[in-house]
């Protein structure tokens, strides 16, 4: 499914005239809510307000879930008409990075269950409802699907190549981890695991799928829990973001940065031949898949050329 536009249509109040389900309703402890969902923001209250929207329009009652979103940004405050509903706190991190930010969050939560999004998503009505069953039917940790959507019908060569290589969280899940934009679990898994890595900046998410995994804690991918998440549709963006999860991998390639500065060398500027696997998309017709093919290799091309600057010192890690 492809969703086109930003203004969906669970933005309409009429929404709030659906049946509240009684199946997630049952808090586990009286006076507590029995979900967090946990919001990282940076300088980004536009499209927070979109997501506040969606999680005012859940399918389960408001009290049965609180929502704590912090302000990563020490120096931002938000807009005078930023209206957050009762059961939604927002707190200051001014340690810079999403990691410390969901961790701070982490350390005021009450639900037994923790739910992570961003500021960017648009959460599905039956986000929470959904990935409650799914716990409650004995998962661990869910990781549910990320949901492109597009400005328009006509998709741009970024947005493109977005629908053929954006967050493939099935991908993930099988290797253990979730991203962020949807990921729920229990509480006390954060207990066995402990926190996020907040001396990252990007890929902490996987980073702790990889503890829990460890700690014997096995994650299941959920299409029916659904997050939306906007499409990067320029070049800029998506260069951007590559910096940024390559400024996270930094420590680690700097452990063997010998070795990480010959793999670079030597596979970093061949044509990335498992996106060869693109052409068997029947959701893309073949030019698509052609220009989608040719981007990735120009990504591929400028992601190993930013690690050895990162290596070499030339580039500093960035944050967003």
């Amino acid at each position: 499914m492809i969703l086109w536009g930003c203004d969906m249509s669970f933005y309409e109040k009429g929404i709030k005239s659906r049946q509240v389900s009684d199946d997630a309703n049952v808090g586990a402890r009286v006076g507590f809510p029995r979900v967090s969902v946990i919001i990282p923001t940076y300088y980004d209250w536009s499209r927070l307000k979109k997501c506040v929207v969606a999680l005012e329009n859940q399918s389960i009652a408001q009290d049965n879930f609180e929502v704590i979103i912090v302000n990563n940004a020490s120096d931002d405050s938000p807009p005078a008409d930023f209206y957050l509903p009762n059961n939604f706190t927002m707190i200051k991190e001014a340690k810079p990075g999403s990691y410390a930010a969901r961790n701070a969050a982490l350390k005021i939560s009450r639900g037994e269950i923790v739910a992570f999004t961003d500021s960017d998503c648009i959460p599905d009505p039956y986000w929470l409802e959904t990935a409650i069953n799914r716990l409650d039917k004995g998962a661990e940790r869910v990781a549910g699907k990320v949901e492109l959507f597009f400005k328009s019908e006509k998709l741009t060569l970024v947005e493109i190549y977005e629908k053929a290589f954006g967050f493939d969280q099935e991908r993930y899940a099988q290797r253990g981890g979730a991203v962020t934009a949807n990921m729920v679990t229990w509480s006390k898994n954060f207990e066995i695991v402990g926190y996020f890595n907040d001396n990252l900046m990007s890929g902490g998410d996987n980073e702790w799928g990889v503890r829990a995994s460890e700690k014997g804690i096995p994650v299941e991918y959920a299409q029916e829990v659904i997050v939306n998440h906007p499409a990067r549709s320029n070049v800029k963006d998506i260069l951007k973001k590559r910096r940024r999860v390559m400024g996270g991998q930094l420590n680690k390639m700097k452990k063997n940065s010998k070795r990480s500065f010959i793999i670079i060398l030597a596979k970093g500027y061949f044509p990335p031949i498992k996106a060869l696997k693109l052409f068997l998309e029947k959701e893309l017709t073949f030019s698509e898949r052609f220009l989608a093919y040719l981007l990735c290799y120009y990504f591929k091309s400028y992601s190993a050329t930013y690690r050895l600057a990162l290596l070499l010192g030339l580039a500093k890690p960035e944050r967003s």
